[in-house]
């Protein structure tokens, strides 16, 4: 379990949501009609997904190295992605899921991901789940 599998996570969740928003009618959604690309299940299914694989990680004891890769794949997915509006908020509500993994950072990988999240996250942007990763990075 690391990067590679959060890696192709990502890949078919966007891929499902690609795939809903081809489908989706022009009215989809407006005034309770229809079927709203944000209900679908796929969303939570994701974050299921992604919160089961990142424990498999912690149980496993990753370096410093491992985890700073999985977690800056994470941090910048909602850039990489953000024409998939319907995925931007979940991809964004995660972040909160790596907060186990910020403990095992050494310093420098801890610090390199500050840059990398301030970057990202801008913080005028972060929603209060990413201010709590931008701390934890901050104290590591």
């Amino acid at each position: 379990m690391g990067l590679t599998e959060v890696r192709e996570l990502y890949i078919d969740y966007i891929n499902q949501v690609q795939k809903l928003e081809k489908e989706k009618k022009p009215g989809d959604g407006l005034f309770g009609m229809g079927k709203k690309i944000s209900d679908d299940p796929c969303h939570e299914a994701f974050a299921d997904k992604l919160d089961a694989i990142l424990k498999e990680i912690e149980a496993s004891g990753p370096s410093s190295e491992e985890a700073a890769d999985v977690l800056e794949y994470i941090y910048h997915a909602q850039a990489e992605y953000i024409s998939f509006t319907s995925a931007y908020w979940i991809m964004n509500a995660v972040h909160g899921l790596t907060l186990g993994l910020i403990r095992f950072l050494d310093s420098k990988d801890a610090e390199k991901l500050c840059e990398i999240y301030d970057r990202e996250v801008p913080r005028r942007k972060r929603f209060p789940v990413q201010k709590k990763v931008a701390s934890a990075l901050n104290k590591k």
